[in-house]
Protein backbone atom coordinates (compact mmCIF):
# COMPACT_ATOMS: atom_id res chain seq x y z
CA UNK A 1 0.00 0.00 0.00
CA UNK A 2 1.09 3.67 -1.18
CA UNK A 3 0.96 5.95 1.48
CA UNK A 4 0.47 9.35 0.39
CA UNK A 5 2.48 12.83 1.94
CA UNK A 6 0.12 13.71 4.39
CA UNK A 7 0.54 10.33 6.09
CA UNK A 8 4.01 9.88 5.70
CA UNK A 9 6.43 9.46 9.42
CA UNK A 10 8.93 12.52 10.20
CA UNK A 11 11.66 12.94 12.61
CA UNK A 12 9.24 14.31 15.23
CA UNK A 13 7.39 11.03 14.67
CA UNK A 14 10.60 8.91 16.08
CA UNK A 15 11.04 7.86 19.63
CA UNK A 16 14.11 9.70 21.61
CA UNK A 17 16.87 9.54 22.00
CA UNK A 18 17.59 6.33 20.13
CA UNK A 19 21.40 4.00 21.83
CA UNK A 20 23.69 2.31 19.93
CA UNK A 21 26.30 0.36 21.45
CA UNK A 22 28.49 3.46 22.26
CA UNK A 23 26.09 6.33 21.44
CA UNK A 24 22.70 8.46 21.49
CA UNK A 25 21.37 10.25 19.02
CA UNK A 26 18.47 12.79 19.04
CA UNK A 27 17.29 15.46 16.70
CA UNK A 28 19.58 18.98 16.68
CA UNK A 29 18.90 21.73 18.90
CA UNK A 30 19.49 25.76 18.10
CA UNK A 31 22.46 25.65 21.37
CA UNK A 32 24.19 22.48 19.47
CA UNK A 33 25.93 25.25 17.04
CA UNK A 34 27.79 26.26 19.61
CA UNK A 35 29.13 22.25 20.78
CA UNK A 36 30.23 21.31 17.53
CA UNK A 37 31.33 24.76 16.73
CA UNK A 38 34.92 23.87 17.87
CA UNK A 39 35.49 20.94 15.74
CA UNK A 40 33.22 22.04 13.17
CA UNK A 41 35.44 24.64 12.07
CA UNK A 42 38.73 22.99 11.88
CA UNK A 43 40.31 22.63 8.27
CA UNK A 44 40.28 18.39 8.67
CA UNK A 45 36.47 19.09 8.53
CA UNK A 46 35.93 21.53 6.20
CA UNK A 47 37.62 19.56 3.75
CA UNK A 48 34.48 17.90 2.80
CA UNK A 49 31.73 19.77 4.24
CA UNK A 50 29.55 21.81 1.80
CA UNK A 51 29.06 25.15 3.89
CA UNK A 52 31.77 26.96 5.56
CA UNK A 53 31.38 29.63 8.19
CA UNK A 54 33.25 31.52 8.95
CA UNK A 55 32.09 32.74 12.44
CA UNK A 56 30.07 31.38 15.20
CA UNK A 57 26.86 33.66 14.31
CA UNK A 58 27.65 32.49 10.41
CA UNK A 59 27.88 28.72 11.84
CA UNK A 60 24.72 28.95 13.94
CA UNK A 61 22.47 30.59 11.41
CA UNK A 62 23.03 27.72 8.39
CA UNK A 63 22.98 25.46 12.12
CA UNK A 64 19.33 26.87 12.69
CA UNK A 65 18.53 25.83 8.72
CA UNK A 66 19.39 22.03 9.26
CA UNK A 67 17.12 21.66 12.10
CA UNK A 68 14.24 20.01 10.75
CA UNK A 69 16.74 16.74 9.35
CA UNK A 70 19.42 17.22 11.33
CA UNK A 71 20.53 14.96 14.31
CA UNK A 72 23.75 14.70 16.74
CA UNK A 73 25.34 11.79 18.02
CA UNK A 74 26.72 11.85 22.02
CA UNK A 75 29.63 10.13 23.33
CA UNK A 76 29.17 9.98 27.11
CA UNK A 77 27.15 13.18 27.19
CA UNK A 78 28.86 15.44 24.03
CA UNK A 79 28.52 15.84 20.60
CA UNK A 80 30.79 13.84 18.34
CA UNK A 81 28.44 13.77 15.52
CA UNK A 82 26.62 15.93 13.39
CA UNK A 83 24.38 14.49 10.50
CA UNK A 84 21.01 14.84 8.76
CA UNK A 85 18.64 12.15 7.37
CA UNK A 86 16.26 14.38 4.86
CA UNK A 87 13.16 12.71 3.21
CA UNK A 88 13.43 13.29 -0.19
CA UNK A 89 10.53 12.71 -2.95
CA UNK A 90 11.56 9.63 -5.81
CA UNK A 91 12.16 11.02 -9.32
CA UNK A 92 8.71 9.62 -11.26
CA UNK A 93 6.96 10.59 -14.41
CA UNK A 94 4.34 13.56 -13.75
CA UNK A 95 1.58 11.22 -13.41
CA UNK A 96 3.00 9.45 -10.47
CA UNK A 97 4.21 11.97 -8.10
CA UNK A 98 1.94 11.53 -5.13
CA UNK A 99 3.30 7.89 -5.05
CA UNK A 100 6.71 9.01 -5.61
CA UNK A 101 6.36 11.57 -2.91
CA UNK A 102 8.54 10.96 0.20
CA UNK A 103 9.68 7.67 -0.73
CA UNK A 104 13.83 8.25 -0.69
CA UNK A 105 16.08 9.65 1.94
CA UNK A 106 19.69 11.05 2.09
CA UNK A 107 21.78 10.62 4.79
CA UNK A 108 25.45 12.38 5.52
CA UNK A 109 27.18 13.13 8.50
CA UNK A 110 30.78 15.11 9.71
CA UNK A 111 32.73 13.78 13.07
CA UNK A 112 34.66 15.21 15.61
CA UNK A 113 38.00 14.47 14.30
CA UNK A 114 39.66 13.65 17.64
CA UNK A 115 37.58 10.59 17.64
CA UNK A 116 38.18 9.24 13.91
CA UNK A 117 39.61 5.84 13.67
CA UNK A 118 37.53 4.01 16.21
CA UNK A 119 34.38 3.23 14.36
CA UNK A 120 32.44 6.18 15.20
CA UNK A 121 31.27 7.18 11.61
CA UNK A 122 30.21 4.07 10.69
CA UNK A 123 28.11 3.51 14.01
CA UNK A 124 26.73 6.73 13.15
CA UNK A 125 26.07 6.44 9.73
CA UNK A 126 24.33 3.09 10.50
CA UNK A 127 22.18 4.45 12.73
CA UNK A 128 21.05 7.22 10.23
CA UNK A 129 20.40 4.03 7.54
CA UNK A 130 18.15 2.58 10.37
CA UNK A 131 16.27 5.46 11.01
CA UNK A 132 15.55 5.99 7.32
CA UNK A 133 14.53 2.65 6.14
CA UNK A 134 12.90 1.18 10.13
CA UNK A 135 11.63 4.61 11.44
CA UNK A 136 10.61 6.98 8.47
CA UNK A 137 9.76 4.06 5.90
CA UNK A 138 11.58 5.16 2.68
CA UNK A 139 12.05 2.70 -0.19
CA UNK A 140 15.96 4.08 -0.82
CA UNK A 141 18.46 5.73 1.01
CA UNK A 142 21.07 7.60 -0.45
CA UNK A 143 24.79 9.55 0.66
CA UNK A 144 27.10 11.17 -1.81
CA UNK A 145 30.61 12.77 -1.36
CA UNK A 146 33.50 14.14 -3.22
CA UNK A 147 35.44 11.15 -4.31
CA UNK A 148 38.56 12.14 -2.41
CA UNK A 149 36.40 11.77 0.24
CA UNK A 150 38.07 8.00 1.66
CA UNK A 151 36.72 8.55 5.14
CA UNK A 152 32.97 8.83 3.76
CA UNK A 153 33.51 6.10 0.92
CA UNK A 154 35.06 3.81 3.68
CA UNK A 155 31.84 4.57 5.83
CA UNK A 156 29.31 3.69 3.08
CA UNK A 157 30.59 0.74 2.19
CA UNK A 158 31.29 -0.53 5.19
CA UNK A 159 27.15 0.40 5.80
CA UNK A 160 26.17 -1.86 3.01
CA UNK A 161 25.64 1.23 0.46
CA UNK A 162 26.86 0.54 -3.20
CA UNK A 163 28.46 2.90 -5.10
CA UNK A 164 25.97 3.48 -7.77
CA UNK A 165 27.93 6.52 -10.20
CA UNK A 166 30.87 8.29 -10.38
CA UNK A 167 30.56 11.82 -12.04
CA UNK A 168 34.02 13.00 -13.29
CA UNK A 169 34.74 16.50 -12.41
CA UNK A 170 31.05 17.57 -11.32
CA UNK A 171 32.03 19.48 -8.23
CA UNK A 172 34.06 22.49 -7.54
CA UNK A 173 35.83 22.07 -4.40
CA UNK A 174 36.62 25.15 -2.44
CA UNK A 175 40.27 24.79 -3.72
CA UNK A 176 39.49 25.75 -6.87
CA UNK A 177 39.65 21.88 -8.13
CA UNK A 178 36.81 20.49 -9.93
CA UNK A 179 36.72 17.25 -8.35
CA UNK A 180 34.76 13.74 -9.06
CA UNK A 181 31.76 13.53 -6.77
CA UNK A 182 30.53 9.89 -5.87
CA UNK A 183 27.02 8.38 -5.11
CA UNK A 184 26.06 5.72 -3.01
CA UNK A 185 22.83 3.70 -2.35
CA UNK A 186 20.49 1.06 -1.06
CA UNK A 187 17.38 0.04 -1.37
CA UNK A 188 15.24 -0.75 2.17
CA UNK A 189 14.46 -4.05 0.94
CA UNK A 190 17.98 -4.42 0.81
CA UNK A 191 18.60 -3.40 3.91
CA UNK A 192 16.30 -5.97 5.84
CA UNK A 193 17.67 -8.86 4.37
CA UNK A 194 20.86 -7.86 5.56
CA UNK A 195 19.13 -6.98 8.80
CA UNK A 196 17.71 -11.09 8.69
CA UNK A 197 20.85 -12.54 7.58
Amino acid sequence: MTRSPAHLVDLTDLGWPLRTDRLVLRPGLPEDAAAVWPWFRLPAVQEWTTTLSSTLEEHQQWWDGTLESGLVGLLDGEIIASGKLERQDAWSQADMKDQAAGQQAEIGWVLDPSIHGRGFGTEFAAALLDLAVDGLGVRRVEASCFAENLASRRVMEKIGMRCEGIFVEESLHRSGRWLDGMSYALLASEHRARQND
